[in-house]
């Protein structure tokens, strides 16, 4: 049977190794914050064409000009 100490240190490993797994690399956090942009953009786009104040600017995908 093992040892309580052996359950803690093979309970600690798996957990930081899942959680080691979760995380982004330097380009999905780039493009995970683009598309967060991106929707905010579109949200107060369409509340802007709802309410009439201007038309909707569409905005293009890359027309940022911040590309690689």
């Amino acid at each position: 049977m093992p040892r309580p100490a052996s359950l803690l240190l093979l309970l600690l490993s798996a957990s930081v190794l899942t959680l080691g797994a979760c995380s982004r690399s330097p380009k999905e956090q780039l493009a995970y914050e683009h598309a967060e942009l991106q929707y905010q953009i579109n949200v107060r786009n369409a509340e802007l064409a709802r309410s009439g104040d201007r038309p909707a600017m569409p905005v293009e995908v890359g027309s940022a000009g911040g590309g690689e």
